[in-house]
């Protein structure tokens, strides 16, 4: 609320200050929210001008801003009601504060107060990614829209943030309070095309002195001004019925085909658990997944296209009952199918049975990277080779490559430049991973690649696929990353709707990306089809 004040009263505002800075929080606002397509700072109960005197007060914060691979302070300089900044670039932005206002006495408790503050420059869901730095932004509120409705992701120092309490405001509707799920997310079905002033509070229990002053605890608000689109983008494409994850999945002309998977529950494995499903969608009439014939049952597998066929490779199969103790066994067979005569032919199986594994096809080579071979009372081996196969040879002929440096399963293969990178994945020692490496086919050896942003988990069970010289990886939490063209770091440049992993992240005939199928460690099996046109990220700004 905007008020006017005669130049007494904001004297003595300015001397009550730390009292009344209780109520009030630091908010930038940017992009169509702004009024003049400057950066503003305001220090007021939501995100608009009240109270200028009290600017003074935070005149020292500093403004940051993020885009995709870099981070840059923007100088402020006072305005009439706001502290100001100059936006730097184009493109989608995130502007954001880390700022200690001071220790405060309120009654017989002292503690220190700190403000973490941000702002997108856009209305559209898919640019409001996290900053992902928690030392330059250790508190923060990450939005994301699935359907109609809101979710708020709460992190400190990086960890999901339970029991944070959150108040949502906007003009014509009551205060939203309550708090966050044990996963750090508050969700809720907003009225689109509203700004929403959001903020959350945490309580730190620690000591210490603040310019002399000591303290007992310290009290952290964070605040995201928020405007919601007028409206959602729809794609129109059916939902996967049943919902799976591992599975194979590949375009071919206008149809996108998945094979086989898991339907079961997380971490158990059974012959019931297995989807011997092959089904298709028609992307340019899509609807409804059209069921092809039975397919031997496999989970684990990759499958890949090569000049109008899908090449289907490895696997487990589980030949325990549901009640009864996993039994898997990992395949070697491959095929080839011809959607033209609805048919199936065997190719050279692979030199022993491999799943949890990726392929990948560059030019006419057909590469096999990563994966373990398990089978009821033997011990489970993880691959040391990477193989690959000339498809112009008949039959084909499985080679071993120079041996990667890494034993990893539940990896990803994505082509940049003629390159094939082996990304993320579960170590054989050492737990999930984020790292990548490159193979050279001109000097047949490997090389250390950019690590993935965000934790190890988010390379675990990723998908990668690139459009022309781009490589794109979508990841558990929901990241869409983008190889830089130097290939020096990977660029964080949307945020999908559906979070997810051990999906399939496909590249259409229109050069956009398809997500299918896949799980979130929130919600479980995800059904939602998604598609997302990568050239249009750096268009939909206000």
């Amino acid at each position: 609320m905007r008020r006017t004040w005669q130049s007494l009263a904001a004297s003595v505002a300015l001397l009550l200050a730390p009292q009344l800075a209780q109520a009030h929080f630091l908010w930038i606002v940017a992009g169509g929210q702004s009024p003049d397509g400057k950066v503003h700072v305001y220090f007021s109960e939501s995100a608009e001008p009240d109270e200028p005197a009290l600017l003074n007060r935070v005149a020292k914060a500093k403004l940051n801003q993020a885009t995709p691979g870099a981070m840059v302070e923007l100088p402020l300089v006072r305005g009439e009601e706001s502290l100001i900044g100059s936006p730097s670039g184009a493109g989608p932005q995130a502007f954001f504060i880390s700022h200690t206002y001071g220790a405060l006495t309120r009654g017989a408790d002292t503690f220190l107060l700190n403000y973490h503050a941000k702002c997108y420059n856009s209305d559209q869901p898919l640019l409001w990614t996290a900053v992902g730095n928690s030392t330059a932004l250790p508190f923060e509120i990450t939005p994301r829209m699935s359907g109609r409705e809101t979710i708020l992701q709460v992190t400190w120092k990086g960890q999901p943030l339970a029991d944070a309490e959150v108040t949502i405001e906007a003009e014509g509707i009551e205060n939203i309070e309550g708090k966050t799920d044990k996963r750090g997310t508050f969700a809720k079905e907003l009225p689109l095309g509203k700004k929403y002033s959001i903020r959350v509070k945490h309580v730190e229990e620690v000591a210490g002195t603040f310019e002399g002053t000591e303290y007992k605890s310290a009290r952290h608000y964070a605040t995201l001004a928020l405007q919601l689109p007028q409206q959602l983008a729809a794609n129109g494409l059916p939902n996967l019925d049943p919902a799976i994850t591992s599975f194979g999945g590949a375009i071919v002309g206008d149809h996108v085909y998945v094979y086989g998977g898991h339907l079961g529950e997380a971490h158990h494995y059974s012959e019931p658990g297995q989807s011997g499903r092959f089904a298709r969608l028609n992307l340019k009439q899509p609807t409804q997944w059209e069921q092809l014939a039975d397919v031997p049952k496999r989970t684990g597998l990759a499958m890949v296209p090569y000049k109008g066929k899908l090449i289907r490779l490895g696997g487990f199969e589980a030949t325990n009952k549901e009640d009864e103790k996993d039994a898997l066994v990992s395949k070697a067979d491959v095929a080839s199918y011809d959607p033209a005569a609805n048919a199936w032919t065997d190719l050279t199986p692979l030199p022993k049975g491999r799943s949890s594994l990726d392929a990948l096809v560059l030019g006419d080579s057909l590469y096999v990277v990563g994966g373990w071979f398990m089978s009821p009372g033997e011990e489970t081996v993880w691959h040391e080779s990477a193989l690959v196969a000339d498809l112009t040879q008949s039959p084909i002929v499985w080679k071993e490559l120079a041996k990667p440096p890494f034993h990893r399963r539940a990896l990803s293969l994505g082509e940049w430049k003629g390159q094939l990178v082996a990304i993320g994945g579960m170590q054989e020692q050492g737990g999930p991973t984020q790292s990548c490496m490159i193979y050279h086919p001109g000097t047949q050896t490997w090389t250390k690649g950019p690590d993935l942003q965000g934790n190890a988990m988010d390379g675990f069970g990723a998908s990668a696929f690139a459009i022309g010289d781009t490589l794109y990886v979508s990841t558990m939490s929901g990241k869409l990353q983008r190889l830089s063209h130097d290939g020096a770091r990977w660029d964080v440049i949307a945020q999908v709707s559906h979070p997810r992993f051990f999906h399939r992240m496909l590249p259409t005939a229109e050069g956009k990306l398809l997500f299918v199928g896949g799980a979130s460690m929130q919600t479980g099996k995800v059904p939602e089809v998604e598609l997302i046109d990568p050239a249009q990220l750096l268009t939909t700004m206000r």
